[in-house]
């Protein structure tokens, strides 16, 4: 069976941390296509959101070089609130005969049981979560023992949040070595998060 890697998140920006991940991932699964998806209307981020085509424009600078990555519009065309298990259903009717991968961060895995439908997302998908900067491995199995069906990728984290990243470009430090080089060019040309 196919299969394919479902990374979503509001990008704001996307960073090196994303970036590391979505590597990482289609290695360790052997993943045939990895769609990024920013989300449209989030049920979780009340930060303000740089407009969606901006978001998106930095996730195809940011995940263009890794082999079968799409950059996916679904939540636009879904409308309202971007709940993954809504994007997740539409994408079975889409990809029916793949195995669907949803990929997490660690700092999601602790809150995962709070998200919207969360069990039947566990029964529709493979939920991976990813180590991320202070989570601890052994914490992180524990936890996905408890909820079941979630696979803990190790992976060689990056600590870095787009929270940081906007302080910085808000306080007008150097942010390149935070974003992939094309994203650090388009938030200049763009002015985002000044």
């Amino acid at each position: 069976m196919k299969k394919t890697g479902i990374f979503g998140g509001a990008f704001n920006p996307v960073h090196n941390g994303h970036v590391r991940l979505a590597e990482e991932a289609v290695k360790q699964l052997k993943l045939r296509r990895l769609l990024i998806i920013p989300t449209y209307v989030s049920p979780h981020k009340h930060t303000d959101l740089a407009p969606y085509e901006d978001r998106a424009e930095m996730c195809r600078r940011a995940f263009g070089h890794i082999p079968g990555v799409e950059v996916s519009d679904i939540e636009v065309r879904l409308g309202g609130t971007s709940y993954s298990i809504n994007t997740v259903r539409a994408l079975k009717e889409m990809y029916p005969n793949e195995q669907l991968f949803l990929l997490i961060g660690g700092d999601m895995l602790f809150s995962f049981d709070k998200w919207y439908k969360y069990e039947s997302l566990l029964k529709e998908t493979k939920v991976c979560a990813a180590a991320r900067d202070g989570d601890s491995l052994a914490d992180m199995m524990e936890y996905a023992n408890e909820l079941g069906r979630i696979k803990v990728l190790p992976t060689q984290a990056i600590e870095m949040s787009s929270t940081e990243v906007r302080n910085t470009i808000a306080q007008g430090g150097d942010y390149s070595g935070m974003v992939p080089q094309g994203v650090a060019e388009y938030i200049r040309e763009k002015g985002l998060y000044r």
